[in-house]
Order: C-alpha cells, then structure tokens, then sequence
C-alpha cells in the first residue's frame, strides 16, 4: 500500500480505535442486534511519514443490520 499524499509505503495496518476518559460506552460503528444495539470494534491503516489514514475498516462481519441514525439518550 501507498499513500495517496506523500507517496511513502511506511503504513502501519490493524490500528484499533479506542476511547477516552471522557467518553462513556463504546466507540466504534452500531448495529442492531435483537432489542439492543452492539459496537463493531473499527481498525485503520496509518501512513507513519505524513498522518494520513488511508483507510478505516472493521475486522467484524459486515452483512448485519447497521443502524443509520446516533442513539438517542434517555428513549427507548
């Protein structure tokens, strides 16, 4: 791989996303999973010459049923 910017090939892949202290829950894309909502934990690829992410990705399986609207707090 390649970064479009820079042209360096030093990328680094697999990079987990995380969260900080101030955020409550998890951090990553929601699907619907029954009456409840799940996380799948999202990856990217980082060129180490210039910060680009070149891509952002999910390990998890992608045929479920994302959920297209942020949760709203406090419903149900």
């Amino acid at each position: 791989m390649k970064c479009p910017c820079c042209g360096s090939e030093k990328i680094d892949v697999g990079i987990a996303w995380g969260k900080t202290a101030g955020i409550s829950g998890n951090l990553g894309l929601l699907y619907k999973a029954g009456v409840f909502v799940g996380t799948a934990q999202v990856f990217s690829a980082l060129c180490l010459s210039c910060g680009t992410v070149l891509r952002t990705y999910i390990k998890d399986k992608p045929d479920r049923e994302w959920c297209h609207k942020p949760p709203v707090i406090g419903t149900k």
